[in-house]
């Protein structure tokens, strides 16, 4: 069994899905609308620029791996950063005549797999802070087995980095054509 799915160690990916439900709620409800407005779009097409496959896989994936490596201290504010970055794009969609669904259209078919991807590295980020603080703390016992099966996570991380970019890059723009001209 993967080590974020026991029930001793759920904490990391329970606390990284709430900090990323608190703070999207957070700003497409709320805090958004702040910066929605100083967004250089002048319409709902200039909202979704789509970029290569190489530029979306190396950037989220370097995302993610700094988020897995920031012991907490650079993975929390990064999925904050993440999430305010997904619910600041909804309050522009909305801002040019956008719905919730169409929102969603665009959003949902790449972030099943970038959002795991990116709560699962921040999980990453806050299991090796404890195990940091316990190496340091001097409990030495175990702690190469626990870095193994973090380094082993990094693998679903990727594959889920992977499939995300592939959608992002060859689906979404068909599905933004549609939204967006339909």
């Amino acid at each position: 069994m993967t080590w974020f799915f026991r029930k001793n160690e759920r904490k990391y990916l329970i606390i990284s899905t709430l900090i990323f439900c608190v703070a999207w709620a957070a700003f497409y409800f709320g805090l958004g609308s702040l910066f929605a407005g100083s967004l250089e779009a002048g319409s709902m097409e200039d909202l979704y620029q789509g970029e290569s496959f190489f530029s979306l896989f190396g950037n989220n994936l370097l995302h993610c791996l700094v988020c897995a490596a920031g012991f907490g201290i650079l993975s929390v504010p990064m999925l904050i950063f993440d999430a305010a970055s997904i619910g600041i794009s909804g309050v522009a969609f909305r801002f040019f005549g956008g719905s919730f669904g169409q929102y969603l259209a665009l959003l949902l078919p790449h972030c099943i797999f970038e959002i795991p991807a990116l709560l699962l590295s921040c999980a990453c980020g806050l299991k090796l802070f404890t195990i940091l603080r316990g190496y340091i703390g001097g409990k030495k016992e175990g702690y190469k087995e626990q870095l193994l099966e973090l380094a082993k996570s990094l693998i679903i991380v990727f594959v889920l980095v992977l499939i995300a970019a592939l959608v992002e890059a060859y689906l979404t723009p068909i599905i933004a054509k549609a939204v967006i001209d339909g």
